[in-house]
């Protein structure tokens, strides 16, 4: 292996004294469903792991040096675009590529990695030996994306913070790339996503054929919203509720269900709520998101034709909604794992995605001071949100 340069050995250094840099690879496998990821300089001539996240034990490690042409990084940084291959074998530019076959690679992505002012400094990058469904879908792209430019960001402030005061990091300079990371999934991907979705609503009244793009950006907005959350939940944080007093807390449920019944028209839906006696201190879109989640969960584990009965009780200042649904039984070894991310494969979609709705729900009732809880009764599963002191 050639000698390190000091560029390489300098960078190894810098990537490992920002903490952020772990957590930010660890989310990268969890959303794209890889179990390798690595950020690497990228010279003229090498390509140097300067930060590595291995769930595979596949043995590269932080300093391994690879001749440039030896790598995809080599296109991406002549061409600045990025290499994404779900699935090796059914990628028509790629199944018989030499590389793949090289590394057993069953899956890859490599993300160009920039400044703010324009420089290159190498990839983030990515692969496994099975293939990564979840690496064709748009949103995943889009926040890897995001990710890479937060790489590039998180590298010039070290820079400039070394240049200007040498040191360690105080736990100032880290709560602040913790919030560089999470502005970025808000302000960068979530925001802009939700605009387009608004965009595309009040087009699709006047435009039949923007209809799917309207799903398909209202989709998007709520995947990025999502892994907001999850960064949030991950690092620590739980996600940002903002609760405030609210009125008309039963129209907005209704209004969900009301949803509900349109995308899902092979199921049956009831309610009962209870009539508030007053507003409500709540965090209202985060709640709907976590009520939704939870109602979601239970479409997909009911029969065509099954009734899922939303039911609400307000008593000694707790606000409890209550999800019941036919089903098969929620085994009691299985609920530790219930409210965990997981990859699921819904309808005929044969390419699974990363599932967190049960995830963040649990964590949005906790945002809350509440409890999430599941169990089998009397052939029927029921998940409830408890809600203490929600009553103002």
């Amino acid at each position: 292996m050639p000698s390190q340069t000091s560029s390489a050995i300098e960078s190894i250094e810098l990537l490992a004294s920002l903490d952020a840099i772990t957590t930010l690879l660890r989310v990268v496998c969890d959303l794209s469903g890889l179990k390798f990821a690595a950020v690497a300089e990228v010279s003229e001539q090498r390509w140097t792991a300067c930060a590595v996240h291995d769930r595979l034990d596949y043995g590269l490690a932080v300093g391994t040096e690879l001749e440039l042409e030896a790598t995809f990084c080599s296109h991406v940084r002549s061409s600045h675009d990025p290499v994404i291959i779900a699935d090796v074998a059914q990628d028509p530019a790629y199944c018989d590529h030499p590389l793949p076959q090289l590394y057993g690679w069953g899956s890859y992505v490599s993300l160009p990695v920039f400044r703010p002012n324009g420089t290159f400094f190498g990839t983030l990058c990515g692969f496994d030996r099975v293939p990564a469904p979840l690496l064709a879908q748009p949103s995943t792209i889009v926040t890897l994306e995001g990710f890479a430019r937060l790489l590039g960001e998180l590298i010039a402030h070290e820079e400039q913070r070394r240049d200007e005061t040498p040191g360690p990091r105080s736990d100032s300079d880290l709560q602040a790339l913790r919030e560089q990371l999470l502005a970025l999934l808000d302000d960068d991907l979530h925001r802009p996503l939700q605009r387009l979705s608004h965009a595309a609503a009040a087009w699709a009244e006047q435009l039949p054929a923007v209809h799917p793009w309207q799903a398909e950006a209202r989709q998007l907005a709520r995947r990025s919203a999502d892994g907001a959350d999850f960064v949030r939940a991950r690092l620590g944080h739980g996600p940002l509720l903002k609760p405030t007093l609210v009125n008309g807390v039963n129209e907005a449920f209704e209004a969900l269900i009301g949803e509900l019944v349109v995308r899902c028209p092979d199921r049956r839906f009831s309610t009962a709520l209870p009539a508030s006696p007053g507003a409500l201190r709540l965090d209202l879109p985060h709640l709907l998101r976590a009520l939704e989640a939870v109602l979601e969960f239970g479409v997909a584990g009911s029969a065509p034709g099954g009734v899922i009965h939303l039911q609400g009780e307000i008593k000694e200042r707790t606000y409890r909604l209550q999800v019941e649904y036919p089903g098969p039984p929620l085994e009691a070894a299985t609920l530790p794992q219930l409210f965990q991310p997981r990859l699921v494969t819904s309808g005929t979609d044969a390419s699974p995605r990363l599932e967190v709705g049960l995830y963040l729900a649990q964590e949005i009732v906790r945002g809350h001071g509440g409890v999430l809880t599941a169990r089998t009764q009397d052939g029927r599963n029921r998940l409830t949100l408890t809600l203490p002191t929600a009553l103002d």
